[in-house]
């Protein structure tokens, strides 16, 4: 069962990271066209993709990363000290795009026309989201870390 699982989710992270390369292509050629149709924020078509495409980024990364766990799972090194650099990474990658989001959130309120209205709520949800996405594996890296340290007593013991 743990192979068929591992297997599964290899196939899930390769599906993601192949329609998020796919993202990163043509969200320039859209992105283009949004400026084409409306000229007044057509200065903002680099700066945002440039945005997107780095957020976009932080996921693959994120998901490269989860391969590697997934690899030592396989291997049963998971419990090691070098896993929990794995997991340092996927929280700087979630800390990274949230301020990555939110500042372009912030960017549209404040100097965007028309940027207003659900802009806020966008932020407020961008924020709470990677917040607590961040926080959850701070969480999980201490789990991970009680788990090292227990698993490492017990092989002092046998």
């Amino acid at each position: 069962m743990k192979t068929l699982a591992i297997r599964l989710l290899r196939v899930a992270v390769v599906v993601l990271l192949l329609g998020t390369v796919l993202v990163q292509v043509l969200l320039p050629v859209f992105a283009s066209e949004e400026g084409k149709t409306f000229p007044e924020v057509a200065y903002l078509v680099v700066p945002y993709s440039v945005a997107a495409i780095l957020f976009i980024g932080c996921g693959q990364v994120a998901l490269l990363v989860v391969w590697r766990l997934l690899s030592m799972v396989n291997g049963g090194v998971i419990f090691t000290r070098r896993s929990l650099r794995w997991v340092d990474v996927i929280t700087a990658c979630a800390a990274v795009a949230t301020v990555l989001s939110a500042g372009v959130l912030i960017h549209m309120l404040g100097f965007v026309p028309g940027g207003g209205g659900p802009m806020v709520y966008y932020l407020a949800a961008c924020v709470a989201g990677g917040l607590a996405f961040v926080l959850l594996m701070v969480v999980m890296r201490g789990l991970l870390e009680s788990a090292i340290a227990d698993r490492t007593e017990l092989d002092e013991v046998v």
